[in-house]
């Protein structure tokens, strides 16, 4: 991963969506009450507000059909899985929409994705976030 620090707002911005979106998949809360309540975390931090309503928008208004894009291009049986987790679901939604709103490059959504898994995800899911998203990605 390279030098994080002087892109600090937008790892920031990931950490915050992807604890938004964990938040949105269990839809209890529509996605702009989620949005205005992380708000008061723009203030605790620098996180970059714009980067973060972008992709979040972008997520919650294409959950159904980037999820669908998700199961079909996922290898389940190579990793002995039966059904993705919620949290790398949600984050291989955010990479996708970040993907198709910014101008990131894909080894950096890649990198981000697998440090978030390592962080919020389960013990190897970086492995199979890693694998799905080089072949989604592509």
């Amino acid at each position: 991963m390279k030098n994080l620090a002087k892109h600090k707002d937008k790892v920031n911005a990931r950490e915050l969506l992807i604890q938004a979106m964990y938040e949105f998949s269990f839809g209890h809360n529509k996605s702009s009450e989620i949005e205005k309540s992380f708000l008061k975390d723009f203030t605790k931090t620098k996180v970059d507000y714009i980067f973060f309503k972008n992709v979040f928008s972008h997520a919650t208004k294409n959950f159904e059909k980037i999820k669908l894009i998700i199961n079909e291009k996922s290898e389940l049986d190579l990793f002995g899985i039966k059904k993705i987790d919620l949290m790398e679901e949600n984050l291989m939604v955010l990479a996708i929409s970040e993907q198709e709103t910014e101008s990131t490059p894909k080894s950096i959504l890649i990198d981000e994705s697998v440090r978030l898994a390592k962080k919020f995800g389960t013990e190897n899911s970086y492995k199979f976030v890693n694998a799905t998203l080089e072949k989604i990605l592509n």
